[in-house]
């Protein structure tokens, strides 16, 4: 037992077989792409909601990464609040903003849109 043990070789990291010194390295590194930031594309959409119901087509835009500018004037107080209340759910979720432009009037925007007044 007067052999080294080498955890290399018993683990299959190392061959038994020579090293070919002329040999080049073999590249294992497969490169991982990803979109690039300039050709993704930013998009407002403005909703007038007539409804509640209005809130599931406004949280799929956010959802897409748009911002949404909501004019609140055909709704009632009472689904105005619960639709500013349910898309700043939507918004702390996905780690979004929503500001103010007017009395009825917001911007809600992703993470990728900054807003500045």
């Amino acid at each position: 037992m007067s052999e080294k043990f080498n955890f290399a070789n018993f683990f299959g990291m190392e061959s038994d077989k020579p090293k070919n010194e002329d040999a080049k390295p073999v590249n294992n590194v497969v490169p991982l792409t990803r979109k690039d930031l300039a050709t993704v594309s930013s998009n407002i959409v403005v909703f007038e909601p007539t409804n509640y119901t209005d809130v599931d087509t406004i949280a799929e835009k956010l959802l897409d990464d748009n911002a949404v500018i909501i004019k609140l004037d055909k709704l009632d107080i009472k689904s105005a609040e619960r639709m500013v209340d349910f898309l700043n759910g939507v918004l702390f979720a996905i780690h979004g903003n929503i500001n103010r432009l007017d009395k009825n009037i917001f911007i809600c925007s992703p993470k990728n849109f900054k807003v500045t007044k």
